[in-house]
């Protein structure tokens, strides 16, 4: 029997060093290949200290051999990096941040789990940063640059298009080129609003009285609806603010008011909300409306996008006003949630942290 036991466990025995130095040689593949990376790569034990890192790493955080062990803090020492660390629980977001060492060169920090430790990948994103600047710019002063011509071209068809002896052939032609540039100037407006959102990273923070705003929105919205025949509901089931930009809320808000009657069948119902939840604060907008496919779902915040083009020009949408709302709540740290079915209707919903709801007791 013992012959036997020890036959069995010959090739086990032959085996595992074999299993062994296949591993070692896959994990100096891989050390291999992060070193030749042009990315920073660190990998950080469970007191955020030092444990290995690549020569990018070493070039970027001046990393010495005797770093080792060192907290990851004691070399980035930039605040919104550590309130990133900190927070990141899920490992699904990044953070942005100037490079200590030059305020002209932008970096994006990522964590990721890896087993008990975590692995910080650092990439150098200046050229993007700057891309995206120049994508901005450009786009702010051509709509800057559109307003005068359009605000001339606006007047003057009003002003034509009022003359009582004009051709009745002529007057159809004035009245398309009017809806025209009208829509053409609320695209530019938009454009001007969405470039000054993302410009101002930061803005200043006033205690917002919701309860005044939603009623004064919801009156705009009444305003709006007398060519549609809806039924509005307004719903306040709390009397807390909220701590942000009045401007850029009431924007935002009211886009997807006007959003809901818009795309409503005429005679539809509509429920504005304003709700205390155990995290914070919700806004809702809820229709019967038309409703919207899944597959277009995840992408109604880009600019441009429309699941209906003509649909959207017809009701003089510009294809920007949820890439507005997206950046607003951004800035607020509030996040926008969607649920529809098509034919049915949808809801959407800004869900604000507590963070930035101030109770109407303590004001």
């Amino acid at each position: 029997m013992s012959n036997i036991a020890s036959m069995d466990n010959e090739p086990q025995n032959q085996l595992e060093p074999i299993a062994q130095q296949n591993t070692t040689d896959q994990l100096k593949k891989i050390r291999s290949a992060l070193r030749a990376l042009r990315d920073a790569v660190i990998l950080l034990n469970e007191d955020d200290s030092l444990e290995w890192w690549n020569q990018s790493a070493q070039e970027l955080l001046s990393l010495q051999p005797d770093d080792k062990d060192k907290s990851i803090f004691d070399f980035i020492r930039v605040p919104e990096f550590r309130q990133y660390y900190q927070a990141t629980t899920t490992f699904n977001d990044s953070v942005h941040i100037e490079s200590w060492q030059d305020p002209k060169r932008y970096l994006k920090c990522e964590l990721t789990p890896f087993g008990d430790e975590k692995l910080l990948i650092i990439y150098d994103v200046t050229r993007l940063q700057h891309l995206e600047e120049m994508r901005r710019d450009f786009v702010a002063n051509v709509s800057h640059e559109l307003r005068t011509p359009l605000t001339v071209m606006m007047g003057y068809l009003e002003n034509f298009s009022d003359q009582p002896d004009m051709p009745p052939h002529w007057r159809r032609g004035f009245e398309l080129m009017t809806q025209q540039t009208a829509r053409m100037n609320r695209i530019v407006n938009d454009l001007l609003l969405l470039s000054r959102i993302e410009i101002e990273e930061t803005h200043e923070l006033n205690y917002i009285d919701m309860t005044r705003l939603l009623t004064n929105i919801y009156d705009d919205a009444q305003a709006y609806n007398q060519a549609y025949g809806h039924t509005i509901h307004l719903q306040i089931d709390t009397y807390d603010g909220l701590y942000g930009s009045e401007m850029y809320l009431n924007s935002a808000l009211s886009n997807l008011v006007i959003n809901a009657i818009k795309y409503t069948p005429k005679g539809g119902n509509i429920a504005i909300s304003w709700t205390k939840t155990a995290d914070g604060c919700r806004f809702a907008v809820e229709d019967n409306g038309i409703g919207i496919a899944p597959e277009h779902i995840t992408r109604l915040t880009e600019r441009f996008y429309r699941v209906d083009k003509g649909r959207s020009r017809a009701t003089g949408g510009t294809g920007l006003g949820l890439a507005i709302v997206k950046h607003v709540l951004y800035q607020h740290e509030a996040n926008l949630q969607i649920e529809s079915v098509e034919g049915v209707g949808s809801t959407f919903s800004m869900v604000f942290p507590a963070a930035y709801v101030r109770s109407a007791s303590t004001d």
